[in-house]
């Protein structure tokens, strides 16, 4: 599978990267025209990746990256305000919820791939966790799985997940979205201000490491700025929605070089897996609802086994609680990249312990 972040520039492949980001901006504006929800990022993520299947998109170099991821996280940071933290307390027995419910897709989502679809168990745990991408693929590599597969399982699901999340949760809300009132704006050059300074906090939030860096420290900027009061208003609507194209295209592109064939052998699976994975964040965003207060969507964004970026953004988009979802996700990054090497090496003495078991003379 093709990474742009391995590419030099070339007239060539920033022409390319336009044309991409251009057909990502025509499938965002047919999404949000139909007036479907989450329809900028949405529609984007689905025209390139059909790009894709064409072998026409280009994958999306680094300053675009950042400039979506910094023009998302300053918007979400504008919408901060004394108000904004009232869920705070919510926090810890909702994250604890959290985990549980991260084991549960994933020990759903893992049987449907082991009973259904007849996966080894390795493979179908791997293909489950809900994150960590890079990890989770490499480390596959490392044991012999079917890495290929496996990316395909896990790159699907932010696709599956950013299309189908905006329906349940305009379903559930009685047809219509929480998006927030009309607000006052920032000037252009006070934008343009805080949007320098998310850069640089994203930039720093990323040496160190930082999960999701760049948008965590965009937001953490803008949200600084705009509680202290040093910016009058919120980010206009065409800074988040140029981010979402951005981010959607980012997303689209990372299909180029896909193996559709591979997906399309896969789709039942990939299907089941997914939905079963949502079914059970459905229910603990229910849980998270009904018996600690937590707003229904914020909690099904937190708990849904998408990506941090793309699922804080869909939270902004449809009006729910942005720092409650960036938080859970936030979360789940350190749940899953603490527990899992110690998974992995379980796993790997199970089938070194099968292996030999296996071996004539063996126990």
């Amino acid at each position: 599978m093709a990474r742009s972040e391995a590419r030099s520039f070339t007239l060539k492949s920033l022409a390319g990267e336009a044309f991409t980001v251009l057909v990502g901006a025509l499938g965002a504006g047919a999404f949000m025209w139909l007036d479907i929800p989450g329809g900028a990022m949405s529609g984007s993520v689905v025209a390139v990746a059909l790009l894709s299947v064409f072998g026409a998109a280009t994958g999306l170099g680094t300053p675009l990256r950042v400039l979506s991821m910094a023009s998302i996280g300053v918007a979400i940071g504008s919408v901060v305000g004394p108000d904004t933290f009232g869920h705070v307390a919510k926090y810890p027995a909702s994250l604890a919820l959290m985990a549980v419910c991260v084991v549960s897709m994933t020990l759903a989502s893992a049987a449907i791939w082991r009973w259904l679809m007849g996966w080894p168990s390795s493979m179908a745990l791997l293909a489950s966790v809900p994150g960590s991408m890079g990890y989770i693929v490499s480390v596959s590599l490392t044991m012999g799985a079917d890495a290929a597969k496996v990316a395909v399982v896990q790159m699907s699901r932010v696709v599956f997940l950013v299309t189908l999340l905006p329906f349940v949760i305009v379903w559930e809300q009685g047809g219509r979205t929480g998006a927030p009132p009309a607000a006052a704006l920032d000037p252009p050059l006070v934008v343009a201000a805080v949007l320098v300074a998310g850069m640089l906090a994203g930039g720093l939030f990323t040496r160190l490491a930082v999960p999701g860096g760049m948008i965590l420290g965009a937001i953490v900027a803008s949200g600084a700025i705009h509680y202290a009061g040093w910016a009058p208003g919120q980010a206009p609507a065409w800074l988040m929605n140029g981010g979402q194209i951005l981010l959607g295209a980012w997303v689209g592109s990372r299909f180029v070089g896909f193996d559709w064939s591979l997906f399309l052998r896969i789709c039942v699976g990939t299907t089941l897996a997914v939905g079963g994975a949502l079914a059970v964040s459905i229910l603990f965003a229910f849980i998270a609802s009904q018996v600690l207060g937590a707003p229904f969507g914020a909690a099904l964004i937190g708990y849904a086994p998408g990506g941090q970026e793309a699922m804080v953004v869909l939270a902004l988009a449809l009006g729910v609680d942005p720092i409650f979802v960036a938080t859970h996700h936030l979360g789940r990054y350190f749940l899953i990249n603490m527990s899992l090497p110690f998974i992995v090496a379980w796993m790997r003495r199970q089938e070194k312990q099968a292996a030999d078991t296996s071996m004539p003379g063996g126990a």
